[in-house]
């Protein structure tokens, strides 16, 4: 009997209704974490192995003047030079390199090792030992530059970057590659994520206790907040926070200050764009799908734009992706600006750009477009005489069709203002 009672007790229900779904948030939550702090830690390792490589390339230059060669001894051995010095049994630089920075460091003739830093747990050198099919292919055969999040490097699941280097014909002869271990990242994400595990532990608990204390009223509060944070969680971030969260001068209001904290940040990191702080494409979408509903409830018009940034590519390649970063802030700074008042902007993906016009028809927009397009032109990359410019794909969205078919259309103008010449607005 008592067991039968306590089954449909308040305390039971009070568990069923908010532990549950609170368990599940509090999953999501760490997962999303997961997720979101080990992309970051690749992308910044992704940059400190580019900057490592760089550094190992000018320090092997500024100690060793010359180009790199192979050298076949009397023995038959083969021996990698720089200029005259030879670098086979000389690993004192790279040693120093390897523990300074906490990487691996590796030279190859082709995809050879015959020199590096890694060795196996019984202190064999991986010399001799050859690079992953897959960077052959897309590092030394391209002579491009590869940075890889799960590759195989001598047995082991690394990071890694490979820089080619060429001879002194000019051909490719082999390559600097840099590495870490994954079991190493992925320690240092499980050290970021460990915090955000406890916190979320704790929170589950502490709602747990407030809710076996204070009775059905406590657990309308608490399934409200419950319903607040799963609204949150889904990304709504605009969500009213209830009035009765509010009215107790208990943790449950410090908890909605909490969420509402949370509520900003989260609305950050997902829908806007971390480096040009422009909204992102997520959030361009719901402004889309938004647009067509007050175009059928409202009869409101709207004019959609995708721009693109003219030999964007060459920035990269000419001054680097840093420069390239930077080119994009500025040319963001300038849509973000010409667009007060008249709509709005998001980075749409890489170099494109999304605008929306709001309440205007097509040759008012097409007008205020290139006022945009004009200030675009005063942009130069740093330091340097290089304009950039802009091509823009400009169309009308008509009511009862789809935003996919507006967007459709507004990208096939885009691509007739790249063929025609870059640096202009097509609209349609």
């Amino acid at each position: 009997m008592a067991d039968k009672m306590f089954k449909n007790s308040l305390k039971r229900q009070m568990l069923k209704m908010t532990l549950i779904p609170l368990t599940l948030m509090t999953v999501a939550i760490v997962a999303v974490s997961v997720s979101v702090v080990r992309k970051s830690i690749t992308d910044q390792i992704r940059k400190e192995l580019i900057n490592d490589a760089e550094l190992v390339g000018f320090t092997f230059d500024k100690f060793y003047n010359g180009d790199f060669r192979l050298v076949e001894g009397d023995d038959g051995e083969m021996s990698i030079y720089k200029g005259d010095q030879p670098l086979n049994g000389d690993d004192t630089l790279m040693a120093q390199l390897s523990s300074t920075l906490n990487i691996d460091v590796s030279i190859f003739y082709n995809d050879t090792r015959l020199l590096t830093t890694l060795s196996d747990s019984s202190g064999n050198s991986a010399v001799g030992t050859k690079a992953a099919a897959v960077v052959k292919s897309e590092v030394l055969d391209t002579g491009e530059a590869a940075f890889y999040d799960n590759v195989l490097v001598y047995d082991a699941r690394s990071f890694a970057y490979y820089k080619p280097f060429a001879g002194a014909d000019g051909s490719v002869m082999g390559m600097i590659g840099v590495c870490r271990s994954s079991e190493d990242v992925q320690k240092q994400v499980f050290r970021y994520i460990l915090p955000v595990i406890g916190i979320c532990l704790v929170v589950a608990v502490f709602f747990g206790v407030i809710m076996v204390r204070f009775n059905k009223k406590l657990a309308e509060r608490i399934f409200k907040m419950d319903r607040y944070m799963n609204k949150l969680a889904g990304g709504e971030f605009d969500y009213e926070m209830p009035r009765e969260l509010m009215q107790e001068d208990d943790e449950i209001k410090s908890l909605a200050h909490d969420g509402k904290k949370m509520a900003r940040a989260l609305k950050m990191l997902v829908e806007f764009d971390a480096l040009t702080e422009l909204n992102n494409r997520r959030s361009a979408d719901k402004k889309l799908s938004e647009v067509r509903l007050r175009m059928v409830e409202m009869g409101m018009k709207y004019c959609v734009c995708i721009a693109d940034i003219d030999f964007f590519k060459k920035v990269n390649d000419t001054y680097g992706h840093e420069m390239g970063d930077e080119v994009l802030r500025m040319v963001a700074a300038k849509l973000k600006n010409g667009m007060v008042g008249k709509g709005f902007a998001a980075r749409w993906g890489g170099e494109e750009f999304l605008l929306i016009f709001d309440n205007r028809e097509l040759d008012i927009a097409k007008r205020e477009l290139s006022m945009i397009m004009d200030d675009v032109r005063t942009i130069y990359v740093p330091d340097t005489d290089r304009q950039i410019t802009m091509s823009f794909g400009l169309t009308a969205m008509i009511p009862g069709e789809s935003t996919d078919e507006a967007l459709s259309r507004a990208d096939a103008n885009l691509y007739e203002a790249k063929e025609g010449g870059r640096n202009q607005i097509v609209c349609k």
